[in-house]
């Protein structure tokens, strides 16, 4: 099965694991921190696997582009992970909340597709890493 990492990335905060994930959890906050999210929500209840993400992803030289996802793992102060699976194969974001034992929190985060939608979104891989990298970079200035 074809398969393709958009991003692999480790990211280092001055938060502790509960700090930083809770934050992150904090979805209707991200449009304040997150300059590529214009806005962000759960459209079905809390987090929780099942539920449906809906972000507005902002990036520069393009119109905003809505974007619904579903999510696919939540694991409170560990992990959450979401996606879409498709007949033509899938797109998984995952991130992983690690205690750096410091008193930090390093978040991984990685993205991937896989079938034949690896070879449909090849053209976008450049967009999504971007936007996955400023995600991240805005992300861990908040601490």
């Amino acid at each position: 099965m074809l398969k393709r990492y958009l991003v692999d990335e480790v990211t280092d905060t001055r938060a502790s694991r509960k700090q930083a994930f809770r934050m992150f959890a904090d979805i209707r906050s991200w449009q304040d921190w997150c300059s590529v999210v214009r806005h962000a929500r759960l459209l079905n209840g809390d987090w929780r696997s099942g539920s449906l993400l809906l972000f507005v992803a902002d990036l520069p030289g393009l119109p905003p582009a809505p974007v619904v996802v579903k999510v696919q793992e939540f694991r409170e102060n560990e992990r959450i992970t979401w996606g879409l699976k498709l007949p033509l194969g899938s797109i998984t974001h995952r991130f992983t909340f690690i205690d750096d034992g410091e008193g930090g929190c390093r978040v991984h985060q990685e993205e991937w597709t896989e079938g034949l939608l690896t070879l449909l979104s090849w053209p976008a891989g450049r967009l999504i890493h971007r936007f996955d990298t400023r995600f991240a970079a805005e992300y861990a200035a908040l601490f």
